[in-house]
């Protein structure tokens, strides 16, 4: 048996075991905050109409 084959999956473990534990309370804040952030959605409408235009004007066939 080849132990290079196994020095992925030992980084791999030793990665997940030195993470720091979350604690649920803290992901359930992160969630909230996540959700009460506001998401405007303007910005984007108007770039996309404004390309619409642009590509409306430009590739008319005349």
């Amino acid at each position: 048996m080849n132990l290079n084959n196994l020095k992925p999956a030992w980084r791999q473990f030793k990665l997940i075991n030195s993470m720091d534990e979350t604690n649920k309370d803290e992901i359930l804040a992160l969630i909230e905050e996540v959700e009460n952030v506001p998401i405007n959605r303007l910005p984007g409408i108007v770039v996309n109409s404004l390309m619409i235009l642009v590509l409306i004007i430009c590739c008319q066939g005349g």
